[in-house]
């Protein structure tokens, strides 16, 4: 078991055993599960399906060809990365054999069957479950890609300022040095600041160890003040693998790079974790998955109006928040210079989801949660 709803539910150890206990792995092509000589019979492993679910084990190992070309493809101007990943995308699309897991906006299949399973199990064990209050958290992140973006990050504060919340920042520490006063300044107005990595070239999952180390350690050595305060990492571009993560355990308590569900992005059509809920991996490094659609895939891709982006931001907020999950929200400051239009849309889409009940939280403040 390694999504972190089991201990919500049932926060004991013990009885937490003695629920998992009654389920019985059974192999089997469909997903499902019903009551039997006492136990929880499955359709197929259900921790080995969960795992490997959460681990992306289907995930394409493969380097995304733009970071493997001599030519770094930020070279490239961004309206021209944006028309050919459009085609890119379409080109997915109508090739891909889909079967529509992870589902889109939000996939929310996987939280409400392991919730109906272990409510089964625990009936059978004699085990209460508790039902926790399920709060609306919503936790904001902005990512720098390029120093370009950097005078966005006061468009995004004036906005937040406004309504009383806070962020996490991701920096890079090689493609450009921000000021660590900049950095403090964040940090001592409440925001938090994490690791975006290195150069933001979609090589850091497929490096040798030692070098990824270096790499990932190189942001303390850039920018030394931050020790302490910086806990958490996550990959540009959202590339990733297994063997990244191993070396990110190193060196933070926690990442934020898996999406719930991800539509052409650098490993292919259609990839994510499935999950709205934390959960620790097999090195012990805790996942946040990033559980709202990313500001560049509607605003550059769906070339959507800022209203629509509001809407789709909110619908699946409300998803996420449905199954007890976290609302985790990306925007880029990049983005807001290039667009100012998703200024406007943030600003709905907070004025909303505060209106609704959500609560702001910082990336640390959920995992110690």
């Amino acid at each position: 078991m390694i999504s972190t709803a089991y201990a919500r539910w049932t926060p004991d150890p013990v009885d937490r055993q003695r629920v998992a206990s009654q389920i019985v792995e059974h192999a089997g092509d469909g997903l499902r599960f019903w009551v039997e000589d006492g136990a929880v019979h499955t359709g197929l492993p259900w921790w080995e399906f969960e795992r490997a679910t959460l681990l992306e084990a289907g995930l394409p190992s493969e380097q995304p060809a733009y970071s493997r070309s001599v030519i770094p493809y930020t070279a490239i101007p961004f309206t021209l990365r944006a028309r050919l990943n459009r085609v890119r995308i379409a080109a997915l699309r109508r090739r891909a054999e889909d079967s529509g897991f992870p589902a889109d906006p939000v996939e929310t299949g996987l939280d409400r069957f392991r919730e109906a399973l272990w409510r089964q199990a625990a009936e059978l064990a004699g085990v209460e479950v508790s039902t926790p209050a399920s709060p609306r958290t919503l936790i904001l992140t902005h990512d720098v890609d390029e120093e370009y973006g950097w005078p966005g990050i006061e468009t995004l504060r004036r906005v937040e300022r406004d309504l009383g919340v806070s962020s996490a920042f991701g920096v890079l520490s090689q493609r450009y040095t921000a000021s660590e006063k900049d950095l403090q300044s964040l940090i001592d107005e409440g925001c938090e600041v994490f690791s975006h990595g290195y150069l933001h070239d979609g090589t850091l999952a497929f490096l040798p160890a030692d070098e990824l180390r270096r790499r990932l350690s190189h942001f303390f050595e850039v920018y030394p003040s931050m020790r302490g305060h910086v806990r958490g990492f996550r990959a540009g571009q959202l590339v990733r693998s297994r063997a990244m993560f191993e070396v990110v355990a190193e060196v933070f308590d926690y990442d934020l790079t898996p999406p719930n569900v991800e539509l052409g992005g650098p490993h292919g059509w259609r990839t994510g974790c499935a999950t709205t809920i934390p959960f620790v991996d097999e090195h012990g490094l805790t996942h946040l998955p990033l559980t709202l659609p990313q500001d560049y895939f509607l605003a550059f891709i769906d070339r959507l109006g800022p209203d629509q982006i509001a809407q789709r931001w909110l619908e699946a907020a409300q998803q996420v928040w449905d199954v007890g999950g976290i609302a985790v929200h990306l925007i880029h400051p990049d983005n807001v210079r290039r667009r100012p239009a998703l200024v406007r849309a943030y600003r709905t889409f907070l004025e909303r989801a505060l209106a609704s009940g959500a609560q702001v939280q910082l990336p640390r403040e959920a995992m110690a949660g």
